[in-house]
Order: structure tokens, then sequence, then C-alpha cells
């Protein structure tokens, strides 16, 4: 009895023990999806687990198979037996058997009998307690993989971020830096046609009315335009003054209404390096200093009341908004594909809205304060405000043919200024263009593109 009393002690505290050690193991196992480093902790404990049942498994079998505590219980027993029952006969059925060698059903156990049978249970007690022990390292070992996992998979992210952030950023530098090196470009190029300008004998770029008063609205030298040329006076009308307060109105005899001229031509292409401009060609304007092409597009308006579609000037490379077609002025019938030559009145009609460039006064471009340039009408509405007369840079050239690789002064017929534009930005790569000046100036010059 004193046996079994003992046997039945050790196992539980073994259970006590285990109990403790199980939810030791739980709590390692939540420390062990915050941080990996409570996953080793958990490891550990696990290995001082095992550690400690194998020294309590060999004190076990140290306890059971101690001498003289057996001993003793075991002639307690005998002795107890022998006082108050008559032993067993030799040879009688004992169920394991007795000391005597007997099977006596039903009879007492031995000492050895019942130490072995207390061995045996410990042993599959500890067999349950290892399979739980080794379910529960399975489990931690499960659990500190799957941190291990998202912890490289969170690590993966970053890098992917942090390599993202790196490659924008070398692009942003990489643009800068062409922005850089296209204005140090153009500045080269604007001092070099500043010194052969000056060596050519013609007038020194001047400063735009923004900045000052109007040039060339006095007398003789207004009326000089390009290095001493002198635009002719337009029909019937006075000499130009160059002057965006003498307000001149279009006549409107030389609208489209009742005009003879076809509202369509045949859209021209330069064809095997032709450069000669015919009517119908289809051209794009690029502005000599600062690069930028003539556009206009439906998503920008004038600011300054008109209400009219803007013009300006925008990307260094073409696009599909950035293409004129030239046009006879209203009430002429040139044939299709006919030379144009310098010092004709022509239209230009933007091909993807219809619209024609146009400027007119009473309305000034909000920041230089010159007037402004839109894209006005379409195919069936045009008047005078829509004409332009080409002429070549430094002479005008009146008569000889226009080539695409001449520089030219687009000269509005109305006012007599010039298109004009300039580094002034109305926005983000919404260059300012407008109507100023006799065009001596370096920003009245034009290149031409021909698709």
């Amino acid at each position: 009895m004193a046996g079994a009393a003992t046997a039945g002690t050790l196992r539980s505290r073994v259970a006590a023990d285990l109990t403790d050690r199980v939810s030791n193991s739980q709590v390692m196992v939540s420390s062990n999806r915050v941080t990996a480093s409570s996953s080793q902790v958990t490891a550990s404990s696990i290995r001082a687990m095992a550690s400690n049942s194998q020294v309590m498994v060999s004190s076990s079998r140290a306890t059971a198979n101690s001498k003289g505590y057996g001993q003793q219980q075991g002639h307690g027993q005998q002795q107890q037996g022998y006082g108050n029952s008559p032993g067993p006969r030799p040879g009688s059925n004992m169920v394991g058997g007795s000391q005597y060698g007997g099977n006596t059903v039903g009879g007492d156990f031995s000492q050895e009998e019942v130490e072995k049978h207390q061995r045996t249970e410990k042993y599959k007690e500890w067999g349950k307690y290892a399979a739980g022990a080794a379910a529960i390292a399975g489990v931690v070992g499960a659990t500190a993989y799957g941190v291990h996992e998202y912890r490289e998979n969170k690590e993966e992210e970053r890098e992917e971020k942090e390599r993202e952030e790196k490659e924008k950023e070398r692009e942003q530098e990489r643009r800068r830096h062409e922005q850089e090196e296209r204005q140090k470009q153009e500045e080269r190029q604007k001092q070099q046609q500043q010194q052969q300008h000056q060596q050519g004998g013609r007038h020194s770029p001047g400063h735009d009315s923004a900045y000052g008063g109007h040039q060339g609205s006095q007398g003789n030298q207004g009326s000089q335009g390009q290095g001493g040329f002198r635009p002719p006076a337009p029909m019937g009308r006075p000499p130009y003054s160059f002057d965006a307060n003498d307000v001149r109105n279009a006549n409107p005899a030389r609208s489209s209404d009742n005009s003879p001229t076809p509202r369509e031509y045949p859209q021209l292409r330069q064809v095997g390096g032709d450069s000669t401009i015919k009517m119908g060609s289809i051209i794009a304007l690029k502005h000599n200093m600062t690069g930028r092409f003539l556009h206009t597009d439906r998503s920008h308006s004038t600011e300054s009341g008109s209400n009219q579609q803007l013009v300006f000037g925008f990307k260094w490379n073409p696009d599909e908004n950035d293409w004129w077609q030239v046009l006879p002025a209203n009430h002429d019938v040139p044939v299709p594909g006919s030379v144009v030559s310098f010092g004709t009145q022509i239209r230009l009609r933007h091909v993807e809205t219809g619209r024609h460039l146009h400027s007119h006064y009473n309305y000034r471009e909000r920041k230089s304060g010159q007037n402004e340039i839109t894209a006005y009408g379409d195919q069936g509405h045009s008047d005078e405000n829509d004409h332009w007369v080409i002429e070549r840079w430094g002479d005008g050239a009146y008569g000889q043919t226009w080539g695409s690789h001449e520089v030219v002064v687009l000269r509005h017929y109305v006012s007599g200024m010039t298109l004009h534009s300039h580094e002034l930005l109305i926005s983000e790569d919404v260059q300012s263009v407008t109507c100023f000046g006799p065009g001596n100036e370096e920003n009245d010059k034009w290149r031409v593109e021909c698709q």
C-alpha cells in the first residue's frame, strides 16, 4: 500500500510539473509569435524540459530500485499476511505467481511484482508525457518556422520597396540632369546667336513690354522691323505702329463669310527631302530660342476674358497637338499644292482641333501684358485676325520661295506685331506665346519642321 501511495504521489507531482511546463510552453509559443528571439528561448526551454524529464525518470528508477525501502515494505506485507491469514500453499494458483511459485487466483502480489507493475505504469505515464512534450515541441517548432518565414517575407518586401525608391530617385536625378544640360545648351546657343546678331549689324534683342514700355512704338525706329527691314503698310491703312494701344480692327469684308476660298485643302506631307512649303503643307513651328513647339489643345483656355483656346509653347519634341496646316487667306484661291513665297498672307489651321492661329487687341496675356495668341474659329468661320504674313528673318525676302530650312517671322497682318515667345511660364510646361513688337528680337524667330 505504501508503494502504491508513493507511486500515486509521484504521478501527481509529475502531472503537476508537466502541467506547469505545458503552460510555460504555451506562453513561449505566444512569445514566439512576436519575435524570433522568443523562439530561440522556447527551443532552449524544450531542451531543458527534456533534460529534466530524463533526470526525473532516472530519479524514479532509483527510487523504485531502492532495496532498503522495498525490502522493508515487502517484509511488512509478508508479515501481515502470515499474521492474519494462512500463507499460500505451495503450488497454489496466484495471479502473477508468488514467491513460492504458486498460481493461486486472487492471491496477494509479491513485492517484486508490485515494484515491476509500478515501473511499468511509470513507463507508460512517461511515454504519454514524452509524446505530449514531442507534440508541444512540434507546435513550437512550426510556430518558430512560421515566424521566421514571416520575418523573411517582410524583409524582402522592405528591400523591394527600397529598390523601387532608389530607382525612382535615379530617374528623377537623370531627368534633372537632362533638364540642366538642355538649359545650358540653349543658353550657349542664345549667346552665340546674340553674338552673330551683333556682328551682323542687327539690333540686339530688347526686352518685352512686360518688363518695360512698348519697344519700337515711336516714329521710324518702330517701323524698322528686322535689322532694317521695313514691312509694308497694310493695304489702305496707315503704317504699323507696333503699339498694343494703337487698336486696329479686322476688316469684316475679309472674313470667311461669302469667301470663295475652299474650306478644306488637301493635307500635304514633305517627301523625298523636298523643303518647299506649299498650300496645304503640314508643319510644326519650333521657337528658336527656347526650343518649345507651338501648341494648342482643348484643355487650355485663355484667362484674359476672351475665353478662347490658348496657344502656348509646350514640349521640345512635337506631338499630335503641334501640327498646323498652311492655308490661304480668306478670299484668296490659290491652287492646292502651289508654292508659298515670303510676303504671302496665310492662315495656320490647327490639324487636331480645326481652329486658326489668331490674335486681337483688347485682350492681353496675363503675365506679360502683351496681346494674346489664341486658336479661334473653325473650318466654316475665320476672320482677318487669322491672317499672318510669312517673312524670312532679317530681310523679309518677299517674293522668294519659303523653304523649311529658313528661320522665319510670322507677322500679324492687322496689328503688324509678330508671333513671339519667351522663357515665361504660365504654368508647368505652358510657355507664354504672344503677339508683340516689330519682329527684331531673337524671341521672334521660328523654325519649321515638316511632317
